[in-house]
């Protein structure tokens, strides 16, 4: 599982460099429209798109109610996407992989990280931030996953908790990838660059065992 993971989160940091070659970029596309990558109007997402932020022309509409309670105002800059040091983040109704982030809790670097799934990118007071929705725990079992530390996963409920909150980017440490074992039980692993000694260690391993020419 380990290595699939890996190879999974190769894939999407290549497809998400600005110099992946397009031949590459096509291939995504095809990926896209296998596996159910769909905007709001149900087409392919388009690969090529540059994602950036907006500027302060772009047109603010009429605030959602759901943000009503975050954003003390009656108009606001939404957006689907937004490009940042290289990473991409997307709303989920946009795209969910990209949705998917690791961040701390209204900034406390003294916590551990938590997952979340994006709703809304939105820009207030002249930056940008996410509206999210964090995973609830797991109720059914223990975490599995809690005896072994240096693996980047734990086990959450399927069930997103029902309020938003407001996380601001420099809270975000990394996208995650999500693995639904059960109709109420979902793997998250960190897909955070900086990777563990035991990640470490597996690619350090795989690397010595290659076949040398």
């Amino acid at each position: 599982m380990l290595h699939s993971y890996l190879k999974d989160a190769k894939l999407r940091a290549c497809l998400s460099r600005p110099d992946c070659p397009p031949a590459l970029h096509e291939c995504k596309a095809l990926l896209d429209q296998a596996y159910g990558v769909h905007d709001t109007q149900n087409t392919a997402i388009d690969p090529l798109e540059e994602v950036i932020w907006p500027s302060d022309r772009a047109r603010a509409v009429n605030i959602p109610p759901e943000l009503r309670e975050l954003v003390p105002q009656s108009k606001i800059v939404l957006q689907a996407h937004l490009r940042h040091t290289d990473v991409v983040y997307s709303r989920s109704s946009t795209n969910i992989g990209n949705s998917q982030i690791l961040f701390y809790p209204h900034r406390d670097r003294s916590l551990s990280p938590i997952p979340g799934v994006i709703q809304h990118i939105y820009k207030v007071q002249g930056s940008m931030a996410f509206a999210v929705q964090r995973w609830r725990w797991s109720t059914l079992a223990a975490d599995v996953f809690a005896a072994y530390p240096h693996f980047p996963a734990k086990l959450y409920s399927t069930q997103l908790i029902e309020n938003l909150e407001h996380v601001k980017i420099p809270w975000v440490i990394s996208h995650y990838s999500s693995w639904v074992i059960s109709p109420r039980e979902v793997i998250v692993l960190s897909l955070c660059q900086v990777c563990s000694p035991v990640v470490q260690s597996f690619q350090t391993f795989r690397t010595d065992s290659s076949p040398k020419d």
